[in-house]
């Protein structure tokens, strides 16, 4: 079997959304931060399944099955390592490397597909320089000889064009249904599913098509005819046009998320070449993570209408989970009855550039609109508005974000949104209960945010001398000795390393139980002087009572120099402001 490096593995676990992954098997249930089911692995009545978006990890607190894309594939779906991975890594994109003298496998699929694809698409090509009827459809919507070969458009005569060149053979017309193009109708009867419609070529992010789009030139509907799902084309992973935009985005540093596939055409011809569209769906969550990951800046740019908006909506209220510190999202709504196609031709490329540049904050969109969408006036409006807002708020992952609109939301008369702030963990007795929980609340708080720089400030030296003596203390001294040897620190990788140990499930255990919790990387400053607070309580403690049995000649100069500090620090009186 083939080995791939961590670094391969990495690859395709970062570009698979886990939640998506169980999602299409399982009926999960947002509550919090994560997502909950009844688990699969073991008969239950309470969901006591979690998956984490964020951590990209799953924890069962029935059967405590726990682990990774790959782990859950591998055990829901009973395949072995390689073919979890080989599966995850075509969803995603990502290419395995092939070892040289390795066994012989079974003619790839996926191949014969993309290769059913490419003749397809060819004729298409060919049949829009032999029928001017189509080639003047293109004119007419200002597509530029060069757009549509650098697009590679096409065109799909009303007579059989595909069963007659390249459907001949019964294996052959199987692949091209598997692809897409063909369809099986009544009676078994073979159909092209794009015949008399102009084609749109819909390739991956890495430039391989995946699938074809046909849109009708006489205004019969359906108006766009996409692919069906096939083991190329996923609709809710793919962005047409992002193989082509995927330079204009490095160089802009922002993407600019259109509605069709014509807008996309259009844009790239007129210079703003950063665009790209959904592929035959509204905007799924995946897409967006994709943008993102492309991008740390993006433009939801829709159409003036009832419909644009609503669209506006659904794309943003995906968005709160996916707007970590650094990224920004931003929505430019058009004139009424335009979009980016018709208002370029007949406006000009300067006119939507100006436009651009008045694109507001999305959240602030999509906030004001439910504001509008209730009378605050009265009492049972109120309450929804409150309820609705709280809930879209609270999944904003940047916290500093999440401040700030909870400040706008304050603003509004009768509008009182609770500032549930994340608590450093308190001062208590190292023999009160509360005690262990604090500790608890730090290993979680480590296992969010393990890469934060203040850990390093964690005195490892009084860590060591008290971790034997208490569990709480032995966990954290295991969790920073194992995440100083990841080479890849994530809260991921780091869930996953420490699950392997004895008792490794309680911390996927205090993963899930504090995903709630409104933490950002901030509190780790705070939490970490708390942590050495502690220490050298439980130092001094310690200390006081060794000189209590034996004296204080029992004690170095340094034991009573530490001693001595700690006794002046607790007596040393409150600084009163203004003196």
């Amino acid at each position: 079997m083939a080995r791939f490096s961590r670094e391969i593995i990495d690859s395709v676990l970062e570009r698979t959304d886990l939640v998506r992954l169980i999602e299409s098997r399982l009926s999960l249930k947002k509550k919090g931060k994560d997502y909950w089911a009844c688990c699969p692995f073991h008969q239950e009545k309470t969901a006591s399944f979690s998956v984490s978006p964020d951590k990209q990890i799953y924890y069962c607190f029935g059967c405590h099955a726990h682990g990774n894309a790959l782990d859950f594939l591998m055990n829901y779906e009973r395949l072995d390592f390689l073919e979890a991975l080989e599966s995850l890594a075509e969803q995603a994109g990502v290419p395995l490397p092939k070892e040289p003298g390795s066994a012989a496998t079974l003619p790839d699929q996926s191949s014969a597909l993309r290769k059913a694809l490419e003749e397809s698409l060819a004729l298409y090509r060919e049949a829009l320089s032999q029928h001017p009827k189509a080639a003047a459809y293109w004119d007419s919507r200002g597509v530029s000889p060069d757009s549509r070969e650098v697009f590679a458009l096409g065109y799909a005569p009303p007579e059989e064009l595909i069963l007659s060149r390249l459907g001949r053979q019964r294996e052959k017309r199987e692949q091209l249904v598997a692809a897409g193009v063909l369809g099986i109708g009544e009676g078994g009867r073979y159909y092209e599913r794009f015949r008399g419609r102009v084609i749109f070529a819909i390739r991956d992010a890495r430039g391989r098509l995946c699938g074809l789009a046909g849109r009708s030139m006489d205004g019969r509907e359906p108006k766009y005819l996409n692919s069906p799902e096939t083991p190329l084309y996923h609709k809710g992973q793919i962005l047409y046009g992002l193989d082509r935009a995927r330079a204009g985005i490095r160089r802009l540093g922002k993407a600019l998320l259109v509605e069709g596939y014509l807008d996309v055409i259009s844009l790239h011809q007129a210079g703003f070449d950063n665009a790209v569209a959904a592929s035959g769906t509204a905007l799924t969550a995946m897409q967006l993570e994709n943008l993102f990951r492309a991008s740390p800046e993006l433009i939801l740019c829709f159409d003036g209408d009832q419909a644009g908006r609503l669209a506006a909506q659904r794309a943003i209220a995906l968005s709160p989970e996916h707007l970590r510190p650094g990224r920004l999202l931003r929505v430019l709504l058009l004139p009424n009855g335009e979009d980016p196609d018709s208002l370029i031709r007949q406006q000009g490329s300067d006119a939507f550039a100006k436009l651009l540049e008045s694109a507001r904050p999305a959240l602030d969109f999509y906030l004001e609109v439910l504001q509008d969408n209730f009378d605050l006036t009265r009492t049972d409006e109120l309450a929804q508005f409150r309820r609705q807002a709280r809930e879209f708020v609270g999944r904003v992952a940047d916290a500093d974000l999440r401040e700030v609109l909870i400040e706008r939301l304050a603003a509004i008369p009768g509008v009182r949104l609770p500032r549930k702030r994340p608590q450093a963990p308190r001062i208590v007795a190292p023999n009160h209960p509360q005690w262990r929980q604090e500790w608890a609340r730090v290993l979680a708080l480590f296992l969010a945010f393990p890469a934060a720089p203040a850990w390093q400030q964690v005195d490892q030296t009084l860590l060591a001398r008290h971790a034997d003596e208490r569990e709480e203390l032995q966990a954290l001294q295991r969790a920073l000795e194992i995440s100083a040897n990841l080479h890849h620190l994530t809260p991921q990788s780091l869930c996953l390393a420490l699950a392997k140990e004895a008792d490794g499930e309680k911390f996927l255990a205090l993963s899930a139980v504090f995903s709630g919790e409104l933490w950002s990387e901030t509190m780790v400053e705070s939490t970490v002087q708390w942590i050495n607070g502690e220490l050298s309580r439980l130092r001094s403690v310690a200390l006081g009572r060794l000189g209590d049995r034996l004296g204080p000649g029992a004690l170095s100069i340094e034991e009573r120099q530490e001693l001595l500090r700690h006794l002046g620090r607790k007596k040393r009186p409150k600084t009163v402001k203004g003196a």
